[in-house]
Parts: structure tokens; sequence; C-alpha cells
């Protein structure tokens, strides 16, 4: 009888290990209907090129693909109105821009995708890209002075070195 209910207790455990903790390990993870990025590359100082890629992980009836624009920013090559047709899954559609900016000022650009399913859903997907932005590793020149600066006095106090650092 005891072996019995031991049994049956063990058997319950299993059952709820799996449950609990092993079948959400083994789930599918939900992606959105297009996934959408944008890149960019620097052509010169002030012009920059602009891919977008949307690839479908479903079927689409139909999807439109944007660029927004900054004032400041104007495009100089590629298709103003974007791109509009239907994606399979999987298929995957590219587009290119150039734009020309009158400063250096950082600008944000998004592409935009308006897509409408098969089964009559609507989403809006968007990809937000900043031009021009100072990278956090790239500090002015005195910054990079000050992480990089020596000692200033080196001096010996009961036999140990003792490193002095002067600030400004």
């Amino acid at each position: 009888m005891k072996i019995k209910v031991f049994l049956e207790i063990c058997s319950v455990s299993i059952f709820i290990f799996l449950l609990v903790i092993a079948l959400p390990a083994w789930a599918v993870k939900p992606r959105p209907p297009l996934q959408l990025s944008l890149q960019q590359s620097s052509v010169s100082e002030r012009e920059n090129r602009l891919t977008m890629v949307a690839k479908a992980n479903v079927d689409i009836r139909d999807a439109v693909l944007s660029l927004e624009l900054p004032s400041g920013l104007r495009l100089i090559q590629g298709a103003e109105d974007g791109w509009e047709g239907s994606l399979k899954k999987g298929e995957m559609q590219q587009l290119d821009w150039t734009v020309r900016s009158g400063d250096t000022l950082p600008r944000q650009v998004v592409g935009k995708a308006v897509i409408r399913l098969n089964t009559g859903e609507e989403f809006t997907e968007r990809s937000v890209l900043t031009l021009h932005e100072e990278k956090k590793d790239e500090k002015k020149e005195e910054d990079k002075d000050e992480r990089t600066r020596s000692p200033s006095v080196k001096r010996k106090q009961g036999g140990e070195n003792i490193l002095e650092f002067k600030g400004k």
C-alpha cells in the first residue's frame, strides 16, 4: 500500500515538473508578423545610405514600407513612396535610400511598415535609427586624456608604492 502511494506521488510530481518547468522551455516564442530592420552606412560626412530589410514571418496580404525623414534631411536617391505589395512567409523585401543632411547634427529617421494580414488584422512596425549619433566609446580627446592619465607623483611609504593622481 505504501509503495503504491509513493509511486502515485512520484508520477504526479513528474507530471507537475513537466508542466511547470520543462514545457515552457520548449515553447515557441511569439514573433511579430514582419521583422523590420533599418541600417546606415556613411557615404560622406553629410550623406548616408539607409537600408531597410523586411522579412515576413507569416503570409502578408498587403505591406507598405516607407521612410519618415525629419526636417534637415533630404532624399537624394531611392523611392520616395517606398514599397507596397504582398509577402509570403520567409520572403524578404529590401529598400535602399541615400539621404543628405545640411549639417552633422543627430537626426532620427524612422523605417515604417503597415501590415495587413490575410486574416484582416492590421499592424504597424517601426525601426528607429539616429544618424550622426556620437558613439559612446568615442569621447572627446580631453576626456580620453583624463582616463589614460598616468600618475603624476609616485612615492614610497613604509615600503609600499603609492600612486597619486591629480585631477583638474
